[in-house]
């Protein structure tokens, strides 16, 4: 047998690897060493090992693996002619177990069939986590091991069939190397032995994975611990681009025609589209890796040479990766991942696992225990070649860290532990999976999200829909029409605003599903996703997860939400959800040490901020005071400094320019977003529940952590008062208020907390009881107020359908009398109009005409008709049949009737000349201009219908007389521009407030439209932070200390 050790700076390892390869049981015959350029000590250990080498063969520093093999071998052949019938193959950082080699041998005896074996490789630290149990690839070339993060060596028991065995340790046929070329000197490092694994297999000879054999390996070319040399060409010496270059090369050279074909333009599109992955989520060095390994298959990776050298034609199935192995790994891993973390919160607060037959610690015999007998042949002694899909997986065997810190332990002292305590600080469990899947879906944050979502669903049975509508929400459109009226310049609502759209709008527009889906989904599921919210932003606190789920159910069922909800409060119902998450993250920014990815967390708490602000105003104005005040109150780095700007600074750009209109309205704050609707003010005899549990908390645990707590009440109770002072409803700060009081008790309900006072256990007692009763006192009164209230899944007002249609072709408008009154054109009345801001004299005029249409006499009625109709007014909504009857007998023949609305309203039809514009003749004009009152009489003279589409007009006027006026049906304000035959005219005001075109006696081409350069220029401001925020919020991935060296274990 001949032995290479390949050492290439290694000197750290090297001493382990050669006093191992001196322990072995069965010693090489021949061993040979090769230094490829080593700077390091790597030639000074290699000549004191001289009694275990028969030679040391040195190499240019850019020698790859497979080079420096054949030069071994040859040289091997020339000096002894047969240097026996295996070579084995190490590494400078690979330390195989004293009967590592024994047992590769004694399977390659029991199974002939097989040309190269491989051992199990273990972590260098820990022995007892596997990292290499054999090697796959799938169709994109991703290397595959079989593994998670980290698996339990007992686990891997019977030798299996692979498609390739690591270089490091690998035992292979020396007829075999020589049929096969070796390996590929095209790939000097990483995936070689992938390569000549899959070549073996197409060539019909076995691969085996033995597990009863074991190696220790550093993988120090993996961990970033010593330079790729070999590969400084593009794409080395980058780990991750020579690996992703010679796993696609790998893939294309050993592949079917038909794969090879579809495989390189597949392969070089997922490249390019990993690239664009890896830059949002800031991976340059990834993304740079990605576009080198392309680049690499298109100039240097020589397939079609690398395919004619290949010879086999053995088919090999089975040994891959396919995608529903992935997938099934993927979910495998999440699995593993939830199980760690449950097992890992258990070792926090003391509750480790007791050793019974469910889930135990793993006793060091456990840990080494092999099996013997027929269940450890190899998979090779059997008859035949019985081929395993993908790679032997073991049981569930969780690795915890033992190294808790300090203030996590339940006692100044470490527990004793009946498993070995090593470097590596870690401990394994096994599990019982039946028991954790139980505990799992049994487990506090499940049981709060069901039951709450039952109670939901119960509670909102009559409205279950996702056209909701009714109280303080208007109907949702779909997400174009939002889109479309976000981005509009002109709003034809009020009679016409070029007043920004709400930020709410493009909210909902940027929620999958669309805005109804999404307005559906919040008010319907308030109780739950608000007490899930809550439940998250707790988790930092040392509380157990069952009373923090209780805790997050009462903030879930808060009787404020409870109405809102029932009224159609989207904004209180927004500010009810987001809430926790968002002072959760605020909390967060100012916590946050150096070494924290601080950009992430400031991005994603700003975009939190930024939705609470787009529904909630005030809510955005009560953080950012408590966001300066903790920065103010906390110290902390620079880092934090410019965290707290973006917390501040961002959610502004975000929204822009709605910050602007509430600037100019700061009365919008205090109201909120949604219709005005009159309602009673929420019961606060319930709410007061909070303020005694945050009183009992405070009295009975008092400690350092309920200042945020106390800091949020002090802001609520501020926001209540500046609400109550207009007479606003007072639902958001109430809201505000609920969540602090809620940080109260959970800072007082903290494991290691000193008792404010004795008798803790009687106390105890009687806080579960009186807990047990409210939360189901608050679960009937929210049940009761969701059985009530205006909203409901009909829709909202609508018209008849040929209505409907008459008003989307035309472009009209149609008047909604009763409080509110309404103007809208081209459509009904939709969420975020009645958060436009009209102009000036809109809200005046269309009370006026409500008053007069309403009640009244004769001469009011058909002026404020007249009126309506140069508005463009066609249809008007009677609140009432005796309204309607008043209406009719009043104007006489200047309306009728016309199809009810679906909700039963009188509907009445303007028979008065109406229009989106009107052309009046230059006597009609003339009194327009001079503020008198529009022709309320049928048939008038001097009018003529002009439909148009507002706010862009571009008509063209026939021949008339001098001092003709064309009045469009649009509310003047700022903004308008007017051109006649190219000359920009001024605007003339007809009838007090509609836009008035003066035309010349001639044809004129006549140009309109309204000017929104400055709301442009902000859309793109928004544009550019949402962009920023996006790709700064991505968390980053972690990673260690890059270079840091394994550590050595004695051997």
């Amino acid at each position: 047998m001949l032995c290479v050790l390949v050492c290439h700076d290694g000197d750290q390892w090297l001493s382990t690897a050669l006093s191992a390869l001196r322990r072995q049981r069965i010693r090489p015959r021949h061993v040979i060493a090769v230094d490829t350029g080593s700077t390091d000590r790597t030639a000074k250990v290699l000549a004191e090992a001289g009694d275990l080498l028969d030679g040391v063969l040195t190499a240019p520093r850019g020698t790859g693996y497979g080079t420096a093999l054949r030069i071994a071998v040859d040289h091997a052949v020339e000096r002894w002619g047969d240097p026996g019938k295996w070579l084995w193959l190490l590494h400078d950082d690979s330390a195989p177990e004293p009967d590592c080699l024994a047992a590769l041998l004694t399977a390659a005896e029991v199974s002939p069939s097989a040309a190269v074996l491989g051992p199990l490789c273990l972590d260098w630290v820990d022995s007892r986590l596997v990292v290499e149990a054999g090697l796959s690839t799938d169709s994109s070339g991703h290397r595959q091991t079989g593994l998670s993060s980290a698996e339990h060596s007992a686990s891997f028991q019977q030798s299996t069939e692979v498609l390739a065995v690591s270089s490091a340790g690998s035992l292979i046929k020396r007829e075999v190397w020589h049929s096969l070329g070796g390996y590929d000197e095209a790939m000097p490092l990483l995936r070689d032995d992938l390569d000549f694994g899959w070549r073996a297999n197409r060539s019909g000879h076995l691969v085996l994975c033995v597990p009863v054999a074991r190696m220790r390996h550093a993988r120090a070319a993996t961990k970033g611990a010593r330079r790729l040399d070999a590969t400084m060409a593009r794409p080395g010496p980058s780990f991750r681009g020579v690996d992703r270059a010679h796993g696609m090369r790998t893939f294309l050279v050993n592949c079917s025609s038909s794969s090879f074909l579809v495989g390189v333009p597949r392969l070089l599109f997922l490249s390019l589209l990993r690239a664009l992955g890896f830059l949002l989520l800031r991976r340059f060095a990834d993304a740079h890796a990605e576009v080198g390994a392309a680049r690499y298959l298109l100039t240097r990776g020589r397939l079609l040479q690398g395919r004619r050298a290949r010879r086999g034609s053995a088919v090999v199935r089975g040994l891959f990766t396919s995608r529903l192995t992935r997938l099934r790994n993927a979910v495998r891993a999440g699995a593993t991942f939830l199980i760690r973390r449950r097992v890992e919160a258990d070792a926090a607060l003391g509750r480790l696992p007791a050793t019974d037959s469910g889930s135990a610690w793993l006793e060091p015999s456990e840990v080494d225990s092999r099996l013997v007998g027929p269940s450890a042949l190899p998979a090779g002694a059997s008859r035949g070649r019985p081929r395993v899909a993908g790679l032997r997986r073991p049981p569930v065997v969780v690795p915890v860290d033992a190294a808790l810190p300090g203030a996590l332990r339940p006692s100044p002292r470490p527990r004793p532990s009946p498993g070995p305590r090593g470097d590596s600080g870690m401990v394994f469990v096994e599990v019982d999976q039946s028991r954790v899947l139980r505990s799992l879906l049994l487990a506090p944050p499940v049981l709060l999200l069901l039951s709450l979502s039952a109670v939901a669903v119960i509670a909102n049975w009559s409205r279950l829909g996702l056209d909701l509508a009714g109280g303080r929400l208007l109907p949702v459109g779909s997400a174009g029409s939002v889109w479309s009226t976000y981005l509009s310049s002109w709003h034809p609502v009020f009679g016409g605003t070029a007043a920004p759209a709400p930020a709410a709008l493009a909210v909902l527009g940027l929620i999958p599903g669309g805005p109804s889906f999404a307005v559906a989904m919040m008010l319907l599921g308030d109780i739950p996703l608000a007490a899930l919210s809550a439940y998250i932003a707790s988790r930092g606190l040392r509380v157990r997860r069952s009373v923090r789920a209780v805790v997050a159910a009462f903030y879930g069922l808060l009787p404020v939400a409870t109405t809102a909800v029932a009224e159609g409060r989207l904004d209180v119902v927004v500010v009810h959800i987001v809430t926790p998450v968002v002072f959760a993250g605020v909390y967060a920014v100012l916590r946050a040490s150096s070494t924290h990815a601080w950009l992430p967390m400031a991005s994603g708490t700003a975009i939190g901020v930024a939705v609470l602000g787009a529904f909630s105003p005030l809510t955005h104005v009560v953080v950012i005071v408590g966001a300066l005040g903790g920065f103010i109150a906390v110290t902390g780095g620079a880092r934090r400094i410019a965290a707290l700007f973006v917390i501040v600074l961002l959610p502004m750009g975000l929204l822009l320019p709605w910050p602007a209109v509430l600037l100019q309205h700061p009365e919008m704050v205090l109201n909120g977003l949604g219709a005005a609707f009159e309602s009673p003010p929420p019961n606060l005899i319930v709410c007061s529940v909070f303020v005694a549990a945050a009183f009992a908390a405070a009295v009975l645990r008092p400690n350092a952590s309920m200042l945020p707590g106390l800091t949020v009440i002090v802001l609520a109770v501020g926001a209540l008062a500046a609400v109550a002072a207009v007479g606003a409803w007072p639902g958001t700060p109430l809201v505000i208020l609920a969540w602090g009081l809620v940080c109260v008790v959970l800072a007082g309900c903290q494991r290691g907390v000193t008792p404010g006072v004795a008798g803790q256990a009687r106390v105890r007692r009687a806080v579960y009881v009186v807990g047990v009763v409210t939360l189901v006192s608050l679960g009937v009164a929210g049940f009761l107020d969701l059985r009530t209230g205006p909203l409901k899944a009909d829709g909202g007002l609508a018209l008849n359908a040929s209505l409907t249609a008459e008003l989307e072709r035309s472009g009209r408008s149609v008047l909604i009398l009763g409080s509110p009154v309404r103007q809208v054109a081209g459509r009904m009345p939709a969420f975020g109009d009645d958060d436009l801001v009209p102009t000036v004299s809109s809200p005046a005029r269309l009370r006026r005409w409500n008053s007069s249409l309403l009640d009244g006499a004769a001469p009011a009625v058909k002026v404020a008709l007249g009126q309506a109709a140069s508005s463009g007014v066609t249809f008007v909504v009677v609140p009432s049949e005796e309204a309607s009857a008043r209406i009719r007998s009043a104007a006489g023949e200047l309306v009728s009737e016309a199809p009810r609305a679906l909700d039963g309203r009188p509907v009445l039809r303007m028979r008065l000349v109406a229009d989106t514009g009107v052309l009046l003749a230059p006597d009609l004009a003339r009194r327009a201009r001079t503020g008198g009152e529009p022709p309320s009489e049928l048939g008038a003279d001097g009018v003529a219908p002009v439909n148009v589409s507002l706010p862009d007009v571009a008509v063209r006027v026939s021949p008339g007389g001098e001092g003709r006026v064309l009045v469009l049906a649009a509310e003047d304000e700022p903004g308008w521009q007017i051109s006649v035959d190219g000359a920009q005219v001024p605007v003339v005001r007809a009838w007090g407030h509609l836009v008035g075109v003066p035309l010349p006696s001639g044809g004129a081409e006549v140009r309109v439209s309204v000017s929104s350069t400055l709301r442009d220029f902000l859309l793109l401001g928004q544009a550019a932070a949402a962009l920023f925020t996006l790709l700064t919020a991505v968390p980053t991935r972690r990673r260690g200390v890059p270079g840091a060296p394994p550590q050595t274990p004695p051997i």
